[in-house]
């Protein structure tokens, strides 16, 4: 159905082509839809009657886009072609170039990136005439993905002589290129297949061949005998056999099938296979699952954890309580310095309901946060505590609320003077207001944060049942306010805090600083999720929002007319509200166009995360480092500054043979939340070292050189 709709939508595409078809032209131009140029090109510059010679849909792609092989993997369609020859000329199939295996979205797709030559024999009869031409036309349809995917399809035509005998054409060594990326014939080893169990298995006997690479994956060539999203382990039996692993496709239980046929591949060449299946031959191989038992916590952690509900809180409230301290909560530092200062000489009653607002917006704005978590999570979404920082719409939301929060700092207008101001008239006043909304403001900023004893109670949290993960993130909350709620009790203590003065109004404007701080930060995060293109949508709303600001501090102000407050009121929030609509769709397309790269260090040491390539790795007997990260995530990035990414952390690693992979969950990616909450975690940071003999060592949320050192020496020894 969906190529028929291909087909038909084609046919009125290709009505503004029609004259390219029929012009008589040696080659037609190529044809470009949305990220794809396709191509029809000869090998030859001419046709022999009674040979055969060479077609190919030369295929150039915009980066990181792909197309599909003949078996899409898990999702995409391949590409196809519809031949329109002249009478006599016959088609042969596509031959394909070995894949690549390229995730999206948590599936395993088998698909070629960038650039694709797909050649196709064509055999011409031998009535053809010598000295007339002939025009060889295709209708070629395809499925093209990067993070979203689109449909194509191109009509093609090619016009060349029939000759007696022919020369190369102009695109000769493209067809050279394609022939060196298809499998060669045969492997170099002796190979079988069975069935064990749920398991389709290859035996590779090296016998006289060379060495058996430790890379070997097995690409089926149709659809619904491998499992691609299941990775492939290799393990060797001896010194020359080894078996390679591969899990049945569901569909295997009904019609399980009696040969199999694909390319075998490896980073040192690509094989052609075609086996029968037979009888297992050989006992079951008992591999070491990745999804066994994760270490548990141990120390202080441990014990609290090992305690049970009355643990948990104990741990949340603590985690909170430590996440005062943590970088992931210095933006909103000016805001919590200032409702400090703000209860300097108020009664204990007006010091305590300030203390309670404060604290009602951190533990609402967290059981909201959880609540909507949990809710996500019960209708079948995987997704993790500071999801919240993944989208693109908080992200606006957040930077345009702190360059306002920074212009009223600086002074540029003045609202909510009860909220930030440091006046001594502000502490006569009852403006609980503006103490709840600095608490969601700390909530929000704070929450995304994984320090240490948060991690293990969140994820705890997030996997249990409501009413507990509600109580523990309450909790959590509370001990975020508990400093200002323990002053509110005893105002007394604020007495040794510096008296307000006329000082405060240049350390007022200077905290709009910090947060403008806070606004490159967050500016960095939408750049690292959405391209240069995120960062001037947010930067052209910031310049409206500021335009806004600065309308409403200039005439929106007592001493003006009423009906000038009221214009310039209006202007201001018709700016407002124009610059924020338009940088949360500019900011959600930017998102959805880009390709976040992984983050590498200076000598490519590092590579992205996948539990295929972690297998791998351990198969092959290397111990493997993993670091869960996000750019949006403050203590990740400090931990990359001082121990993972430094010279003495990757010279530790090349000295012990430990391969690094970063865990990106910048984006949503279900794969990682998958692994994250098998560690018992709903958030960044995590760092995994696995021994090659499978142990797992879980390190601390704040890393030091000496650590990281600590772990590798102790797993490895």
């Amino acid at each position: 159905m969906f190529l028929r709709f291909m087909k038909t939508r084609s046919l009125f595409i290709s009505l503004f082509g029609l004259l390219a078809f029929t012009a008589s032209l040696l080659r037609a131009a190529p044809q470009t839809v949305g990220a794809v140029t396709v191509d029809l090109i000869a090998e030859q510059a001419a046709v022999v009657p009674g040979e055969t010679f060479y077609l190919a849909l030369d295929f150039e792609l915009e980066s990181h886009w792909h197309l599909y092989w003949k078996n899409p993997g898990a999702s995409g369609l391949p590409v196809e072609i519809e031949w329109e020859l002249p009478e006599g000329f016959v088609a042969g199939e596509i031959e394909w170039p070995a894949p690549e295996r390229i995730e999206l979205g948590g599936l395993m797709s088998y698909a070629y990136e960038d650039a694709v030559t797909l050649m196709v024999p064509i055999s011409v009869p031998t009535s053809a005439v010598v000295g007339e031409s002939v025009v060889l036309r295709g209708e070629s349809f395809w499925l093209a993905c990067k993070e979203m995917c689109l449909p194509g399809d191109a009509k093609l035509s090619l016009e060349l002589p029939v000759a007696a005998s022919a020369s190369p054409g102009e695109h000769a060594g493209k067809f050279e290129a394609a022939r060196a990326e298809l499998p060669q014939v045969s492997a170099p080893w002796a190979i079988g297949a069975a069935i064990e169990g749920e398991s389709l298995l290859f035996t590779i006997e090296q016998g006289s061949g060379p060495a058996i690479p430790e890379d070997l994956y097995f690409y089926v060539d149709v659809e619904g005998i491998v499992d691609p999203n299941e990775p492939q382990m290799l393990e060797f039996v001896d010194a020359d056999t080894a078996r390679l692993i591969t899990v049945l496709d569901v569909a295997q239980a009904d019609e399980p099938a009696t040969t199999v046929a694909g390319v075998l591949q490896s980073a040192s060449g690509n094989w052609a296979v075609e086996l029968t299946i037979g009888e297992a031959a050989a006992a079951p191989i008992a591999q070491e699952s990745l999804a066994g038992e994760v270490p548990a916590a141990s120390g202080f952690e441990g014990v609290l954890l090992n305690l049970g509900l009355p643990g948990w809180l104990l741990l949340a409230f603590l985690g909170g309580f430590i996440l005062n301290v943590m970088p992931c909560v210095l933006p909103v530092l000016s805001l919590k310095v200032f409702s400090l200062l703000k209860h300097s000489g108020q009664s204990k009653a007006q010091a305590l309901m300030h203390g309670g607002a404060y604290t009602a917006g951190v533990v609402a704005s967290f059981l909201a946060l959880a609540g909507v978590l949990l809710a996500l999570r019960s209708v079948g979404e995987r997704i993790g505590w500071g999801f919240q920082l993944q989208s693109p719409n908080f992200v606006v939301v957040l930077t345009v609320v702190f360059f306002l929060f920074a212009l009223n700092l600086m002074g540029v207008f003045e609202i909510g003077t009860s909220l930030v101001g440091a006046d001594t008239k502000v502490s006569k006043r009852n403006d609980t207001l503006g103490s709840f909304g600095m608490g969601v403001l700390a909530a929000v900023v704070g929450a995304p944060c994984m320090g240490p004893l948060v991690a293990s109670v969140s994820g705890i949290a997030v996997q249990a049942n409501a009413a507990t993960g509600l109580l523990i993130f309450g909790v959590m909350g509370l001990g975020l306010a508990s400093p200002f709620l323990f002053l509110s009790i005893f105002p007394k203590l604020v007495a040794y805090l510096p008296k307000p003065g006329v000082w405060m109004e240049s350390v007022k404007q200077f905290m709009g600083f910090l947060l403008m701080a806070a606004v490159v930060f967050l500016a960095l995060v939408a750049g690292r999720l959405g391209g240069v293109d995120a960062v001037i949508a947010l930067l052209i709303a910031l310049l409206l929002a500021g335009l806004a600001a600065w309308i409403y501090g200039r005439w929106s102000v007592p001493v003006k007319p009423k009906r000038t407050q009221r214009i310039a009121q209006a202007i201001s929030l018709a700016l407002l509200v124009f610059a924020t609509y338009y940088a949360i769709n500019e900011t959600k397309a930017a998102y959805d166009n880009f390709e976040a790269g992984s983050s590498v260090s200076r000598n490519g040491q590092w590579q992205p995360w996948s539990s295929e390539r972690v297998e791998t790795e351990l198969a092959a007997g290397k111990p493997v480092f993993i670091d869960f990260t996000a750019s949006w995530c403050l203590i990740c990035q400090v931990n990359k500054k001082v121990a993972t990414h430094t010279e003495a952390t990757e010279a530790l690693f090349e000295e012990h043979g430990v391969v690094a992979l970063e865990a990106d969950w910048t984006r949503y990616d279900s794969a990682i939340t998958e692994e994250l909450e098998r560690f018992g975690r709903s958030g960044v940071p995590l760092y995994v070292l696995y021994a090659p003999d499978g142990e797992v060592t879980v390190l601390p949320q704040s890393l030091t050189n000496g650590i990281v050192r600590e772990a590798v020496e102790k797993a490895l020894k």
